[in-house]
């Protein structure tokens, strides 16, 4: 893999790229026999996730997985034109079937953060979250609540965790050597007052926080969202102290 080639394309490790498909970051690991791919951006930029695929030197066949952190548009948009033009089996949370097959955005019992509220809610008006239909098959990977080992299967060091709050169906990825990608489970975006590291969209605070408590257990050291840039776990832990939800004593 060349990844200094790409205009959109940022090398985290060895194994691991970051791709900037606008508002998005999605990222590619390789694996012993290909690569796992884990989100796409919004429908429409199917072409230039192609055209620096091709700067990187990878051929879109020898992408063996795409993982969905969640169902939301921004994150599934390319998915379906995805699969349907490589050979890559999906891995998904069972929770978000119903929407995928509908290709639409489950919005029951969301609200914004309200730090962003009178910023960003007139948006809510035109955005309709809509994206195609993907459908599951036979060969994909269905993961449920809690904690999975799919990715080792597939000779990645690494966890999969369910991580809601942002969604019913929001999963991250921690490897063991502590790099988390967490999806919107955290950004790192307009991090203002109480804005800081919470997405925009949130179904369950409590459980959001809960999900946050859960990927310090699991030994993340470096947390990389969706929106915006990575930063160190310790900015977690120390929001969760101030809202008196860490779960620490002392």
């Amino acid at each position: 893999m060349n990844a200094g080639k790409g205009k959109y394309l940022k090398r985290i490790n060895d194994q691991i790229v970051t791709f900037r498909m606008g508002f998005t970051n999605d990222f590619l690991i390789t694996l012993s026999d290909g690569y796992l791919l884990i989100d796409t951006g919004y429908y429409h930029k199917f072409d230039q996730f192609v055209a620096e695929l091709k700067k990187a030197e990878i051929d879109l066949e020898e992408i063996r997985f795409l993982l969905l952190t969640h169902h939301h548009d921004d994150h599934v948009g390319f998915a379906r034109e995805f699969l349907l033009k490589s050979p890559a089996k999906l891995i998904v949370h069972k929770n978000a079937l119903p929407f995928l097959g509908l290709g639409i955005h489950d919005g029951r019992g969301e609200h914004w953060n309200h730090w962003v509220h009178r910023m960003l809610s007139p948006l809510s008006k035109v955005l309709n979250h809509q994206f195609p239909r993907l459908h599951v098959r036979e060969d994909d990977v269905i993961i449920a609540n809690g904690y999975s080992k799919a990715l080792r299967k597939i000779g990645l060091e690494a966890d999969l965790i369910s991580t809601p709050g942002h969604s019913s169906d929001s999963t991250s990825i921690v490897t063991d050597d502590g790099v988390a990608i967490v999806g919107d489970t955290a950004m790192n975006l307009l991090n203002l007052g109480e804005t800081r590291y919470l997405p925009f969209f949130i179904q369950d605070i409590e459980e959001l926080f809960r999900s946050w408590r859960k990927l310090v257990s699991f030994g993340t050291k470096y947390v990389y969202p969706s929106h915006g840039r990575p930063f160190v776990v310790e900015k977690l832990i120390g929001e969760l102290r101030v809202s008196n939800r860490s779960g620490y004593c002392g």
